[in-house]
């Protein structure tokens, strides 16, 4: 029986007896004949019994699902020792007490790196201010806020936006420079790449399975993605990722190694995902080591 077990117990009380029989057959319990005579338990003894019997449990719920280390078990220990004695209005007090608390510890480790990310691309800044992130919230919950929510919304907005803005030109400017330099080809749809070794093997199709080796970076040279770090090559069709790897798999021979510059149209976007910003170019080095029939 887990701590959890005890609180269905409350609502099924005729059902402990079949657990006892079935679920949680102890060693040190005699299974029941028709000729043992079974004393009744006072119902003190047995509510003791009960709350040490389910101690244990309890304390792994307070570890496990709550995060408490054992110096906390020992003060919720105390707070449900006294919970008795508070009244219905002091028990809410407390609770809601705890609640702002939660959100306090969830802001400095996950909202916080979530805004700075959002708003200049970097988890660890110094960007968003704590305190007054902390202030605003406050002021807005007590409804003291200084300004409208739709006039937070649009200052939250605007550094968004020019976040998104300052991407675009950087990601185009590099671009347009690497268009530039020599042994860059670029095609129609804007894909540019590199020959650093001319296979002469076999061309895929859209069906046709593709061994390769490959390395993935942003224009600050980040590197998001390698299968050569992994010690494992990755084999799929060309229509199974982005468009420009479909296009330039499409391209090239067996054996060829190709330097790709991928405009974000033909990768992830004006949003990009978890670790590409929005309008990036991806930069990868590919290996394209088989295509399978």
């Amino acid at each position: 029986m887990t701590y959890k077990s005890i609180l269905v117990l409350a609502l099924c009380v005729g059902c402990l007896s079949a657990q006892a029989q079935t679920q949680r057959k102890r060693k040190d319990v005699k299974p029941i004949t028709t000729e043992a005579t079974v004393k009744p338990v006072d119902g003190k003894d047995f509510s003791y019994a009960m709350g040490v019997a389910e101690s244990e449990s309890l304390k792994a719920y307070l570890m496990q699902r709550e995060g408490l280390d054992s110096l906390q078990v020992i003060q919720a220990a105390q707070a449900l020792a006294t919970s008795q004695r508070l009244s219905e209005a002091e028990r809410k007090k407390a609770l809601a007490y705890a609640a702002g608390l939660k959100i306090a510890m969830m802001n400095e480790t996950n909202v916080l790196p979530a805004l700075n990310q959002t708003a200049t691309g970097k988890k660890d800044t110094t960007y968003t201010d704590l305190a007054i992130f902390t202030r605003g919230l406050c002021d807005g919950l007590m409804q003291q806020n200084t300004i409208s929510a739709d006039s937070a919304r649009k200052v939250a907005d605007q550094q968004v936006n020019y976040y998104r803005q300052e991407l675009k030109r950087a990601n185009t400017a590099f671009l347009t420079n690497n268009a530039k330099i020599k042994g860059v080809k670029v095609l129609p749809s804007g894909l540019q790449y590199r020959v650093i070794t001319q296979g002469t093997g076999a061309v895929a199709t859209d069906t046709t399975d593709v061994e390769v080796n490959y390395e993935g970076k942003l224009i600050d040279g980040t590197i998001f993605d390698s299968s050569y770090q992994r010690g494992k090559t990755a084999t799929f069709k060309p229509t199974q990722v982005i468009k420009g790897w479909t296009e330039a798999l499409k391209m090239m021979p067996e054996g060829s190694t190709w330097e790709l510059f991928i405009p974000y149209d033909l990768a992830y976007g004006e949003r990009g995902n978890q670790n590409i910003p929005p309008f990036a170019t991806l930069i990868f080095k590919v290996e394209v080591v088989k295509v399978k029939p």
